[in-house]
């Protein structure tokens, strides 16, 4: 079920009806059926999937608990992570896998293996590691296991978050679940104007960016350089209009039943440097591989310098890994963790304090910074959107070969990129500066709420455009 729909907005209407009607006991329960209708509403057999996954976990993380530290916990522990991962695997990478035997042994004349074609269960990363991360911290000492299986199933399925996050941890999300909470009229303001910014990023923004980039990369050796150019920088303007507007309808739909989830974007266009950028992008993911993968990589004893440098890159690759089963992912994640690496090796191999920039602390140095840091997100958009690696060498020859006249089409749409970036870097300089959104008397925050509503029903894009981040 898609938010932006007409069917989502009923359902969401409804659910908040019953939310403020019903008791706990009895408001719980519908919670969770709601949130099972909707991610059944696509496919209702992906429910065994998220159903099975969470079953895993409850009973892994109810025997860690019960056990004292040995090798019977951690036995437990991976007998989870294999079960847990080995789901995400099939139906993600069994393809991927397959396809790239098939590739080794059709050289060697040897028989192919049959390829799996069920469709991509959608936000299967997402709540995979939602379920994976409380079995981890139940492990680690950082939360209890809980004795009620329809409290965890809740915490997994919650479905303001469910399809593409942010990825909760138990101990901030289940605690509200264990309650009634409602929203005061503050909150329900809030959360509703949230959704309709939301509506707006993505329907009259990132859809229409999305136009121009399909249009461009749908056939890249017909374009110029300077339409490759911009259609590159679209899409990076449209991925994080886009994933941002899921997460800000996401927040506005729990803060309207007094829930509250995690930023999950912190104005990734100020960043400076690339641990700046991941420290700002996708927040949740970054800390769910910073908590769970580079600290097992660490290990308890510090790395040296190559080392921490070499688990940092890895990483990377596995976060380019887990947005799809691709050679292209994994060389996004790759250019990713190399340049996490470059500049962390600068301060580690030098001991240059942190507290210096690298470019100085001045104007000049701070927008130079940020202007390098485009630079990199723009040959990182150019590998995250492509098809394929062959399809990235073509638009990037083809930017190399020149070709800088600007028809009407590509002249708009840069104009119109360089107009929503220029907004968005003055709002998050806005609120960099520790200012929050100037308060609006009610008369102007109404007009705000139809001029967006206006904006929405009149200037979204016509085709259908499902959210990005969907399909991880």
């Amino acid at each position: 079920m898609s938010f932006a729909s007409v069917t989502f907005v009923v359902f969401l209407a409804t659910v908040l009806v019953l939310h403020r009607a019903l008791p706990w006991r009895a408001g719980r329960i519908m919670l969770l059926v709601a949130s099972y209708i909707f991610y059944g509403a696509g496919n209702p057999w992906h429910c065994l999937l998220l159903l099975t996954s969470t079953t895993i976990n409850f009973a892994a993380a109810r025997r860690i608990d019960a056990l004292p530290d040995g090798r019977a916990r951690k036995a437990i522990l991976i007998v989870a992570l294999v079960a847990t991962l080995g789901l995400l695997a099939v139906f993600k990478y069994g393809a991927f896998a397959a396809g790239s035997a098939n590739t080794i042994l059709g050289a060697l004349g040897l028989p192919l293996l049959p390829a799996p074609e069920w469709a991509l269960p959608i936000g299967i990363s997402f709540f995979t590691f939602q379920a994976l991360a409380y079995t981890l911290d139940v492990y680690f000492g950082k939360a209890r296991s809980t004795r009620s299986f329809a409290e965890l199933a809740l915490y997994v399925s919650f479905f303001p978050q469910l399809v593409a996050g942010p990825i909760e941890r138990f101990s901030k999300l289940a605690p509200q679940l264990r309650e009634k909470r409602l929203a005061g009229p503050g909150d329900m303001e809030a959360g509703f104007q949230r959704i309709l910014w939301g509506l707006t990023k993505k329907v009259v923004f990132a859809d229409r960016l999305g136009l121009f980039v399909d249009h461009v990369y749908g056939a890249p050796t017909e374009a110029a350089a300077a339409a490759l150019v911009v259609a590159t920088a679209c899409f990076a303007l449209q991925v994080y209009m886009d994933f941002s507007a899921y997460c800000d309808i996401a927040i506005g739909a729990a803060r309207m039943m007094g829930i509250s989830l995690t930023e999950n974007f912190r104005w990734p266009m100020l960043a400076r440097n690339p641990v700046d950028f991941w420290a700002r992008w996708h927040v949740t993911l970054g800390t769910w591989f910073r908590d769970y993968v580079f600290t097992a990589l660490v290990g308890r004893r510090r790395p040296g310098t190559a080392r921490r440098l070499a688990n940092l890159v890895v990483v990377m690759v596995l976060v380019g890994l887990w947005h799809g089963p691709a050679w292209h992912f994994v060389a996004f994640g790759l250019a990713a963790g190399l340049s996490i690496a470059a500049y962390e090796g600068i301060y580690l191999f030098t001991g240059r304090s942190r507290a210096k920039p690298l470019f100085g602390g001045g104007l000049l140095a701070s927008v130079s910074a940020v202007l390098l840091m485009h630079l990199l997100g723009f040959g990182l958009a150019l590998l995250f959107r492509s098809p394929s690696l062959a399809d990235a060498a073509t638009i990037a020859s083809g930017v190399a070969r020149g070709g800088w006249s600007f028809n009407g089409l590509t002249a708009g749409y840069a104009a119109g990129a360089a107009a929503i970036w220029i907004a968005c870097v003055a709002r998050g300089a806005f609120h960099e500066r520790g200012r929050r959104d100037l308060s609006m008397p009610a008369p102007l925050r109404a007009l705000l709420w139809l001029a967006l509503l206006l904006a929405i029903l009149y200037g979204a894009v016509d085709t259908h455009q499902q959210f990005i981040y969907f399909q991880f």
